[in-house]
C-alpha cells in the first residue's frame, strides 16, 4: 500500500482507516496500475467479460450442442 501511496504507512492505516477505506484505496490503486486493455474491434469476447447469466446460458448452449445431459443439480 504505501508503494502506490506515500502517506499509508502502517501506524496510518491502523490508527486512522476503517478496514472499508483500506480496501478502497487499495482496489482503486490496482485499477489505476493495471487498467483493463481495451477491446480491439474484431478481437473475439473472452469469458471473463460475461456474467454470470451469460455464462449459464452460454455453458447450457454447449451442453445441448454435444449431448450431454444435465440432471439440474449443478444449479
Amino acid at each position: 500500500m504505501g508503494i502506490m501511496y506515500s502517506w499509508a504507512t502502517k501506524e496510518y492505516l491502523l490508527e486512522q482507516m476503517t478496514f472499508g477505506q483500506i480496501v478502497m484505496y487499495l482496489n482503486h490503486g490496482i485499477e489505476i496500475k493495471y487498467p483493463k486493455p481495451e477491446k480491439k474491434p474484431g478481437e473475439p469476447e473472452k469469458l471473463t467479460d460475461k456474467s454470470s447469466e451469460e455464462l449459464t446460458a452460454y455453458r447450457d448452449k454447449l451442453r445441448e450442442q454435444y449431448g450431454i445431459k444435465s440432471d439440474g443439480a449443478d444449479r
